[in-house]
């Protein structure tokens, strides 16, 4: 496969999972916004803190600290300038499969190219009228399509591997960003830590990573910051926890030197974070610091990725936030 095919592939898959995280952010400050407030309890503001935790900061500049809903939900969903809105993502995906029609089945081409006429369609005020919800499960509903297409349509070849780490890489990232809301929401207000709406606030968070169900059948147990925190981060069985995620990468990357016949040097760093992470207990992070230990989480995936691109020859574009882009670009 030239490098060319596989980078946009990595990136299709990429973008549309990056498309339903950004979305599940927002379902993250929807869900905690509603949440009652107890007397004499600062807490930030929980619009500006999944901006942060998306990378906004340098976009946004001092107004992220004053963020309402309406610049979070515009910012995050439709903003042309920001390269990681939902539309953008939606939009860039379909422009790299366009750039590999040959790469792809017609149904994986349908879904994303329906998912990019249906979304420039949409009635972005109408978000603000209060229908966020249904516009955040439309999103998750087409990424699902779209994982379903490539499922049940893809032959399993190296084609479908580079799409398999798209969405590993991914995901490992989104989980630690949407732990991180929770470090942010809280920062002001560490010693109400355990009071009822810290417990539905990190109900949220397994409602929003649809890991409540999960989370109930594996720990036996109730919400708590440590237990919600030990499993999105170190649950190997439940796919959208950060070790399933780097597992999944590493086992990826074993996938495509079987198709190559030879070692590829990005597998190094992947089971390096792949076995401290099965090395860790919720304990030891927690000494570490959670947000600490979150944004290694992040730096060690993006050199996961940098090693990736050498590998494979092709490499990230940065951009201005800090995030990673590549494949066929806007505008190129």
């Amino acid at each position: 496969m030239l490098s060319r095919v596989a980078e946009n592939l990595f990136w299709i898959a990429r973008y549309m999972e990056r498309a339903e995280n950004i979305a599940r952010l927002v379902d993250v400050a929807r869900r905690m916004s509603a949440l009652p407030r107890e007397s004499g309890r600062p807490l930030s503001n929980e619009w500006s803190s999944i901006l942060i935790a998306a990378g906004a900061s340098d976009q946004l500049g001092e107004t992220i600290e004053r963020a309402d809903a309406g610049l979070a939900i515009d910012h995050l969903l439709f903003d042309p300038a920001n390269p990681s809105s939902v539309f953008n993502c939606i939009t860039q995906a379909r422009e790299n499969a366009r750039a590999v029609r040959f790469s792809i089945t017609q149904e994986v081409w349908e879904a994303l190219n329906s998912a990019w006429a249906d979304f420039r369609a949409l009635d972005r005020t109408s978000v603000r009228g209060g229908a966020l919800a249904n516009h955040i499960d439309w999103i998750k509903g087409q990424t699902a399509l779209f994982h379903g297409t490539v499922m049940s349509t893809m032959l399993r070849d190296d084609g479908t591997a580079f799409l398999r780490l798209g969405s590993s890489i991914e995901r490992t990232d989104s989980t630690a960003r949407l732990l991180d809301v929770k470090y942010h929401v809280l920062l002001e207000s560490a010693d109400q830590v355990g009071s009822s709406v810290d417990h539905y606030q990190w109900l949220s968070l397994l409602q929003s990573a649809a890991a409540q169900r999960a989370y109930f059948f594996i720990t036996k147990s109730d919400v708590s910051a440590r237990g919600v925190a030990r499993f999105l981060l170190l649950e190997q069985r439940f796919p959208r926890t950060v070790r399933f995620n780097v597992m999944q990468t590493v086992s990826t990357i074993g996938d495509l030197e079987a198709f190559y016949g030879q070692a590829a040097p990005c597998r190094a760093p992947a089971e390096a974070l792949a076995q401290d992470l099965a090395n860790q207990s919720i304990e030891s992070v927690q000494a570490f610091g959670l947000h600490e230990f979150l944004t290694s989480i992040i730096e060690r995936n993006y050199d996961i990725v940098s090693a990736l691109a050498q590998s494979y020859g092709f490499a990230p574009i940065q951009a201005e936030d800090g995030t990673e882009h590549g494949g066929t670009a806007l505008g190129q």
